[in-house]
C-alpha cells in the first residue's frame, strides 16, 4: 500500500498558505509543486485556486497540469478540487468568456441566476452533505466558508452531491470515485473543515 503523501498544486492563481496550515496541523506529509513532475510517489492531490476561471485554467494548461492531474487520476490517485479548483474540475465556465476546464466531471461553471442576489456569496453557509465516508463525523448539516460568484450547473445527477442554498440551491460538493470537489474552502472552515480534509487525506 502507497504511502500518504500530499501534492499541492501551486499554479500561480492559488493562496497556498492556509490548505498548508491545515496538512501541517494534520501531520501529513505533502510537497507544494510548481511543475507537474513525477506525481507517481503521492496518493492525495490538491488543487486549491482563486479568481477567474480564465487565468487558472490557462495556467493549468500552460504548465502541463491537465495532462499530469488527468493521469494521476486514471491511476487511482486522490484528488480534491477546491474553490476555483472545484470549477475547474469541470467541462467548462462562462466566466470571462467560455473556458475549457479539465472535463473530468460533467457540468458547467455559471453565474447565480438571480440578480437580487450580493455576489460574491460570501461568508460561512450550510452544506447538507450526503453522509458518504468522507463526510464521516461530521454533522448534516455543517457550516463551511464561502467566497465565489460562479456556481455548478448542469453537474452530474447521479454522482454524489452536496448541497447549499444561497438564492437557489446549488452544488457545493461533488464526489465521483477518487475525484473530489468542494465550492467551499475547508481549511477556512475551522474545526469541520479540518475534519473534511482530513477524512480525504485518509481515504
Amino acid at each position: 500500500m502507497k504511502l500518504k503523501k500530499v501534492c499541492i498544486i501551486d499554479y500561480e492563481v492559488v493562496n497556498i498558505a492556509s490548505i498548508e496550515n491545515a496538512i501541517k496541523f494534520l501531520n501529513f506529509n505533502y510537497e507544494i509543486l510548481k511543475k507537474p513532475n513525477d506525481l507517481k510517489s503521492f496518493s492525495h492531490l490538491i488543487l486549491p485556486g482563486v479568481g477567474s476561471f480564465k487565468t487558472g485554467a490557462k495556467k493549468l494548461f500552460d504548465n502541463h497540469w491537465d495532462k499530469a492531474i488527468i493521469r494521476f487520476v486514471r491511476e487511482k490517485g486522490f484528488l480534491m478540487g477546491i474553490c476555483l479548483g472545484m470549477q475547474l474540475l469541470f467541462e467548462k465556465s462562462y466566466e470571462d468568456g467560455e473556458t475549457k476546464g479539465l472535463g473530468l466531471l460533467e457540468g458547467e461553471c455559471k453565474i447565480f441566476k438571480s440578480k437580487n442576489l450580493v455576489l460574491p456569496h460570501m461568508g460561512f453557509n450550510l452544506v447538507k452533505h450526503n453522509n458518504s465516508k468522507i463526510w464521516n463525523e461530521i454533522e448534516n448539516p455543517s457550516p463551511f466558508y464561502f467566497v465565489h460568484s460562479y456556481r455548478i450547473a448542469n453537474s452530474e445527477k447521479k454522482k454524489n452531491i452536496s448541497t447549499t442554498k444561497y438564492g437557489e440551491s446549488f452544488v457545493s460538493f461533488i464526489e465521483k470515485d477518487n475525484i473530489f470537489g468542494a465550492q467551499f474552502h475547508p481549511e477556512k472552515s475551522h474545526d469541520v473543515g479540518l475534519k473534511l480534509i482530513n477524512n480525504f487525506l485518509n481515504l
